[in-house]
């Protein structure tokens, strides 16, 4: 269209859209930026053997804390020197061999690479009607987990971005299963281990259920819940009228990778009608390890 006969509205669009394109870099910016990307990346690798795998915060940490933002652009290398002194010097190194404690871990390379053609791509997932390969593809990544843990062909799941947010889809389905309704939240009650990650209390909270009763439940020797307490411990709700409805376990606790007793606390979920939730984000895999099931 002639923008001398452009209306005032297309003139605007099109000034937004010149800006707009600003975040889009030319072929030559975006080769530079890559290739700053993969050398400080290749580095960190190439190094990852000597990097130790703590290091105490250092005074050019703060750098993060004062970081001016603005409209103005800068140079790819003064970022990645940000990074490097600000974000990539001090604190846990999860990706160091020496690493052994807490649970997140090292990256894995191709699986980086995978995150890059993903972002780039952004394929949407939501809908199967939007993104059809994107949700074959999850579907076809839940299946193999449930085969690989035993579930039923006709089960159901999805992929959560983590611990967090799978716990809390698990307890709101809970809940929500097992009619928890606002007037029986003060007599329902949850039975969990005091080993169980935090998230599970904030997830509790989140789903309205922060005035349930919380069974902190008796652990043995090794951090482990007793089974034949929790069966005791229901009964006893039972005759003080209460609601039991919920039971936590976990395959790897965060402090001590404790793995539940899980097939008799399911068989007295099961005897009781309570929801069977186990927390594996931490152990859930061991599966596919050769372990010592007893």
């Amino acid at each position: 269209m002639d923008e001398m006969n452009a209306s005032p509205d297309i003139l605007k669009i099109q000034e937004l859209e010149k800006i707009a394109r600003q975040l889009e870099p030319s072929p030559e910016l975006r080769k530079a930026a890559r290739e700053g990307v993969i050398d400080y990346t290749e580095n960190f690798i190439d190094n990852i053997e000597t990097i130790p795998a703590f290091v105490e915060e250092r005074k050019s940490s703060e750098i993060l804390t004062n970081l001016s933002v603005s409209e103005a652009p800068t140079s790819l290398n003064e970022v990645l020197e940000t990074l490097k002194t600000g974000l990539d010097v001090s604190g846990l190194n999860p990706a160091s061999g020496g690493h052994l404690g807490y649970i997140p871990g090292g990256g894995i390379y191709y699986a980086a690479l995978g995150d890059y053609w993903a972002d780039i791509t952004n394929r949407y997932a939501g809908i199967f009607y939007a993104g059809p390969g994107a949700v074959r593809l999850e579907n076809s990544l839940i299946r193999w987990v449930a085969e690989l843990v035993g579930y039923p062909a006709d089960c159901a799941g999805n992929l959560a971005s983590g611990g967090s947010i799978a716990n809390l889809s698990a307890i709101v389905a809970a809940r929500d299963f097992q009619k928890i309704t606002s007037e029986k939240v003060e007599k329902s009650v949850i039975y969990v281990s005091s080993q169980a990650h935090h998230c599970i209390f904030k997830a509790i909270r989140i789903a309205g259920l922060g005035e349930s009763v919380i069974r902190y439940l008796p652990l043995d020797e090794n951090y482990r819940i007793k089974p034949d307490e929790l069966n005791k411990i229901i009964q006893e709700d039972i005759r003080q009228n209460l609601i039991p409805f919920l039971v936590i376990a976990s395959a790897g606790t965060t402090d001590v990778g404790a793995v539940d007793p899980l097939e008799p606390i399911g068989n007295i979920a099961k005897k009781h009608n309570l929801w069977y939730h186990i927390d594996a984000a931490y152990g859930g895999f061991f599966i596919l390890t050769d372990y010592d099931k007893s």
